[in-house]
């Protein structure tokens, strides 16, 4: 058996292993060391295999040899085929048609129609004008809304960005104020939606003076409910609607107007 083993290994047979999770494994024998005594069971020259019992750990490394060198990368693969197409870039509603802006300052964003910012919101600030209600009467506005965004280092009350509807050409104006005249502070840095109808607004009286309508005697000053408004002023003809930050105070004022809804329809700004 023994020269078996060496004629074999003189020859660097190729041998087929034919037990356990070794069986159809080739190994190459070199050296007697290779294999450990009490292992073989049996040997076939013509075919060049040997018989072998269960091996241990160690005598299956001897026969595996160590690990040659790397082979050369294989060549890289085709292209696959193209994706589908991905969605579409966020667009912007800019303020075109029926908007527009009084100022540079005000110029739309990602996230809405961005103001400022003011260093001083009492001496400085901007609107956004909407045409769309041009040419109706007052009494059909039946749904006024504003959703808006503020902030200012000073946390000013009337700081806070208000709405008008400028009537008769110009010449006169609701105002709605969320402060009710600097008695009410709205939170800063979150925003808000301000439903104007059905609210307290005022008319004529952007100052808080109470002067009220001086144009139309008997008619209610400061103030007062949208219906009283509307009561003595609903056939007046609106010229324009206007959201405005500043022009009343807040230092390092700035504000996100994100949208404005007007008899049911909304318009929103920056993506969608």
């Amino acid at each position: 058996m023994k020269r078996t083993i060496l004629v074999l290994g003189t020859l660097a047979l190729a041998l087929a292993l034919t037990s356990g999770a070794w069986a159809a494994q080739k190994y190459l024998i070199t050296s007697w060391t290779q294999v450990k005594p009490g292992t073989i069971r049996g040997a076939n020259i013509k075919n060049h295999t040997l018989g072998l019992r269960k091996f241990s750990t160690a005598a299956k490394a001897g026969l595996e040899g160590p690990s040659g060198p790397q082979g050369n990368s294989g060549p890289v693969g085709p292209t696959g085929a193209r994706g589908p197409q991905g969605p579409a870039a966020p667009t912007m509603l800019h303020l075109s048609g029926q908007f527009s802006q009084t100022n540079a300052s005000v110029a739309t964003s990602l996230d809405g129609v961005q103001f400022g910012p003011y260093a001083n919101g009492g001496n400085t600030g901007g609107s956004v004008r909407y045409d769309g209600a041009d040419g109706m009467t007052l009494s059909d506005i039946t749904g006024l809304a504003f959703r808006i965004m503020h902030s200012s280092s000073d946390d000013s009350p009337i700081s806070m960005p208000s709405l008008r509807i400028f009537l008769n050409n110009d010449n006169d104006d609701v105002i709605f104020d969320a402060t009710q005249c600097a008695t009410n502070v709205p939170v800063e840095d979150a925003f808000q939606t301000f439903e104007v109808v059905g609210s307290n607004v005022r008319y004529d009286d952007d100052s808080c003076d109470g002067s009220g309508d001086h144009n139309y005697p008997g008619s209610p000053a400061g103030q007062q409910s949208w219906s009283s408004v509307v009561s003595h002023h609903g056939d007046e003809v609106i010229s324009g609607i206007y959201v405005t930050t500043g022009f009343a105070g807040g230092a390092d004022l700035s504000a996100i107007l994100r949208s404005l809804s007007v008899n049911g329809s909304t318009l929103t700004f920056g993506a969608p």
